[in-house]
């Protein structure tokens, strides 16, 4: 046994110097998936609050670091008869009017709690923030085209028959990262009258390319 080890001492050499190689690649790609998963953001859109016109959109930054979120857009459809609508702060038509002290006093209310009619701003790691409910977005496109959105963009599924498809896109900054990142959630608002998503998972969107699709429709919005 000896005298075979030493007749293949090199090669044994040779097989253990290619191991131990093997063995720090492995590590090496560890800490490199770790350091990926820590640098990579990550935004979740989810639906919450049941499947009908009444459900709400959530915002979860599940990142490891803040999240400062710049530009909510909302679109219906596809196609030619895509439209989209920025969604990042509050409505200020939505709700009934109020007497002027009333409306003073939300004024006041509104300038104390800023995260109550904007998205804009930081999102802490493992923080969530609500975009609002379905049949309230919806009524915002109607205020911005000055529209009956029922013959407008066909976003009533009950009543024309046909599936409308909703995409929720999410722009922001990521740490000290260049430019921003983004990511988009798709559903759909069947005939049935029911909001269901379309995709399993929110597509991330922090490749090179995408990212400057996102900067490009960021700059649409600014």
């Amino acid at each position: 046994m000896i005298d075979w080890i030493e007749q293949h001492s090199t090669l044994l050499q040779t097989a253990v110097s290619l191991a131990t190689l093997l063995v720090w690649i492995f590590y090496a790609q560890l800490l490199f998936q770790n350091y990926r998963r820590v640098r990579r953001p990550k935004i979740v859109i989810n639906q919450m609050l049941g499947n009908s016109e009444n459900a709400r959109f959530l915002i979860s930054n599940m990142s490891q670091e803040a999240i400062h979120i710049e530009t909510v857009v909302m679109c219906l459809g596809g196609g030619e008869n895509r439209v989209c609508q920025l969604v990042t702060d509050a409505d200020p038509d939505d709700g009934t009017r109020q007497n002027e002290q009333n409306d003073q006093n939300k004024k006041t209310a509104l300038s104390a709690r800023l995260d109550e009619v904007t998205l804009q701003g930081p999102l802490p790691s493992g923080r969530c923030i609500e975009l609002g409910a379905m049949q309230r977005l919806l009524r915002r496109f109607d205020h911005a085209t000055r529209r009956d959105y029922e013959d407008a963009v066909a976003c009533n599924p009950v009543r024309n028959g046909e599936d409308c498809r909703v995409e929720i896109i999410v722009i922001g900054v990521y740490s000290s990262e260049k430019g921003v990142i983004g990511a988009s959630r798709s559903f759909i608002y069947d005939r049935n009258g029911q909001l269901r998503p379309e995709e399993v998972q929110t597509t991330q969107h922090t490749g090179f390319f995408a990212r400057r699709r996102m900067a490009r429709l960021h700059s649409r919005y600014i």
